[in-house]
């Protein structure tokens, strides 16, 4: 499958200090991107969020987008609240990662969450990645 849209070349060399989980080469921008996870990733199902998962990504990178609507919270307070969660977690589980596209949706109990909950229900739902990277 070809996909039309625009990906920014990854870069080997990393400004110093800054982190390669953040930018947007670290992300999903592209509308046909999002409906490629959508369409062909595993759905994972959890107690603070819901992942779906493209192990196999056309672009071999990791990538992440985080599908927050005003369905989830009126105020936009606590939408940020919750990208800013999954931007962090995001951040602490790249380098254990391997190449996949991630699609994170939060669901209402996530309001009340902490990052260390959140954490640990991604590294549950991303246990066979995690495990498979790791050895």
């Amino acid at each position: 499958m070809v996909l039309h849209c625009r990906m920014s070349e990854t870069r080997t060399r990393y400004r110093r200090g800054r982190n390669p989980a953040f930018g947007k080469s670290a992300r999903l921008t592209c509308q046909k991107n999002l409906q490629l996870v959508k369409s062909q990733g595993q759905k994972r199902s959890g107690r603070l969020c819901l992942v779906l998962v493209l192990k196999t990504p056309p672009d071999q990178q990791r990538r992440v987008a985080f599908l927050i609507s005003r369905r989830y919270a009126l105020s936009a307070v606590l939408r940020n609240r919750a990208r800013r969660l999954f931007r962090e977690a995001f951040r602490q589980l790249y380098a254990q990662l391997p190449p996949l596209w991630l699609l994170m949706i939060p669901r209402q109990r996530m309001k009340h969450c902490k990052l260390p909950e959140l954490l640990e229900e991604l590294r549950g739902l991303l246990a066979d990645e995690l495990s498979r990277h790791s050895s």
